[in-house]
């Protein structure tokens, strides 16, 4: 099925734009929106998932769950759905805290923490997903600093999760 996007500008601005995703290009000052999510329990540990070996992006890479924002999604819309499709994990609006954002590939990703637990039921998405793991703070920080770790700047988001 065709996924839509809408089309920002660098301030994250909608323009009165659509694109199809892997037909339409956007331009040089057109961007998409993205968002990401950080699972932590009250332990201080995060829930992190393994990308499917069979994607074309960045396979086999450890990432926190996010995704595209569908046209019509906001960017705390597109963060509760995906993580609902890859672990089937439902979360609220209330539940999410965004914490960063950064642009890269012409994508403004959006970051949210979310409260969780590891007594929470996850059916990862096998199209999506290879494994996933709750890890603590030091084992993403080593995953990231030895690129295992697919998102940049996680240092400079781990600092603004308390």
């Amino acid at each position: 099925m065709a996924e839509f996007w809408d089309v920002y500008d660098i301030n994250g601005k909608k323009l009165n734009k659509i694109v199809q995703r892997g037909k339409d290009w956007l331009k040089g000052d057109e961007y998409h929106m993205g968002s990401a999510v950080f699972i932590k329990d009250k332990n201080d540990d995060f829930l992190i998932q393994q990308r499917s070996l069979k994607k074309d992006v960045h396979p086999g890479k450890w990432s926190i769950t996010g995704g595209s924002a569908v046209s019509g999604e906001t960017s705390e819309q597109c963060a509760i759905r995906e993580v609902n499709e890859e672990l089937g994990i439902t979360l609220t609006p209330k539940d999410l805290k965004k914490i960063y954002t950064f642009t890269e590939r012409q994508c403004i990703f959006n970051i949210f923490v979310a409260p969780g637990s590891k007594d929470i039921k996850i059916t990862p998405q096998i199209e999506e997903v290879e494994q996933i793991a709750w890890v603590s703070r030091k084992k993403v920080l080593d995953l990231y600093h030895n690129g295992e770790f697919m998102l940049p700047f996680i240092d400079e988001m781990l600092k603004r999760i308390k």
